[in-house]
């Protein structure tokens, strides 16, 4: 028997859950015929946790892992056709991360078997006093299992605060947590990885994957960038290990020797695109401004990569030079694999050294982008 959609007894939730799974395995099949980014952006937003969300939390499926983990086999399936990118088993790191938030470096696509406890806790807390009044002698012997369950998974000895008991969030993060520091437990010792972990978890590294992927708005990925773009957010196999054409140095199998090799043929794009994309914010606000501007030095040929055409504060125009320096380049890994964002920061302090006669005449204003995020 079921309510609305969901199971009333727990001996419903198999029978519901086959049927939930049946219906997605075939929308996923056909996600396939989509675009790539468009259908991992449909898996993510739509046909995936958020299909199941409602289920989770309306009865007690945390209670039936093996149940839950077919459904998570189904979905693992479908983000390895759609990305390109090789996922092995739910314990394959690239895989584990990849079921995190964006906002803890994943992907976004998140496991039933990691959402059941929190949904379905933040659903009973919700409606404990409701559930009170209708049935004042309910055991709460699930309520007491679910909590006592959380407690050992967090690793935290007391539940969240009562005032955010209602609030999935507030059960969900403390999970993901975990499994991040599970996961740079891993890395241990391997900077490359923990470097690129780290850039991942900061809030600007993983906007992309938020963005509506439209063509009209160039944002829509090609089949083979989202897979490039995966692979390095998940630190996954993109390629196989050989000589780089250009400087004969050895590529690794992650693909990060294009990102910083002196031969790149994207350096010079990727810095004009970086530095378009700022100069037409100021138009879009009504700024006018220019790029690579004259007549800012009279002691050497350097010239920043734009600046405002109109005073900005003070009565002085801002001058701005963007730069992009890769993570996890060997002259950076040792500091970006203990502080998320070291390699930008230092980047901004060598161009506010070199524009230093700037001073007193414009406002100067180093953007410094690292490739995996921050």
């Amino acid at each position: 028997m079921s309510l609305l959609g969901a199971p009333v007894l727990d001996v419903a939730i198999g029978p519901v859950l086959n049927e939930k799974a049946s219906t997605l395995k075939l929308m996923w099949e056909r996600l396939q015929l989509l675009p790539s980014h468009q259908a991992l952006f449909l898996l993510k937003n739509c046909l995936g946790a958020p299909k199941i969300i409602y289920m989770l939390r309306c009865c007690n499926a945390w209670k039936y892992p093996a149940l839950l983990y077919q459904l998570d086999e189904a979905m693992r399936c479908c983000f390895q056709n759609l990305s390109n990118v090789r996922t092995n088993h739910n314990d394959y790191p690239p895989w584990r991360q990849a079921t995190l938030p964006v906002s803890r470096g994943g992907i976004g696509i998140r496991r039933s078997e990691e959402l059941s406890l929190p949904a379905f806790l933040a659903s009973i807390h919700s409606v404990s006093g409701l559930l009170s009044a209708l049935l004042p002698n309910h055991a709460a012997a699930d309520v007491t299992g679910a909590s006592e369950s959380w407690k050992l998974k967090a690793r935290q000895p007391v539940l969240p605060e009562a005032a955010f008991r209602k609030s999935q969030k507030a059960w969900d993060l403390p999970l993901c947590n975990v499994s991040l520091a599970a996961l740079l437990e891993v890395f241990q010792g391997d900077e490359v990885n923990t470097a690129r972990l780290l850039a991942q978890s900061r809030p600007e590294a993983g906007i992309w994957l938020n963005a509506l992927p439209s063509a009209h708005i160039g944002n829509l990925l090609g089949d083979d960038e989202l897979k490039i773009s995966i692979g390095l957010r998940l630190g996954a196999t993109i390629c196989e290990p050989h000589d780089c054409v250009k400087c004969h140095k050895p590529v690794g199998g992650y693909g990060h020797h294009g990102l910083s090799c002196a031969f790149s043929a994207g350096r010079h794009p990727r810095h004009g695109a970086l530095n378009s994309i700022v100069c037409r914010a100021f138009v879009s606000a009504g700024v006018p401004a220019k790029l690579e501007p004259r007549g800012t030095s009279h002691i050497n040929e350097r010239r920043p990569d734009g600046c405002t055409t109109f005073a900005w504060k003070r009565g002085l125009c801002l001058a701005w030079d963007v730069t992009c320096v890769d993570t996890v380049a060997l002259s950076h890994v040792k500091a970006t694999s203990t502080t998320a964002g070291a390699a930008a920061m230092q980047a901004e302090l060598r161009k506010s050294g070199l524009y230093s006669y700037l001073v007193g005449r414009y406002l100067f204003v180093p953007i410094a982008f690292e490739t995996l995020g921050p």
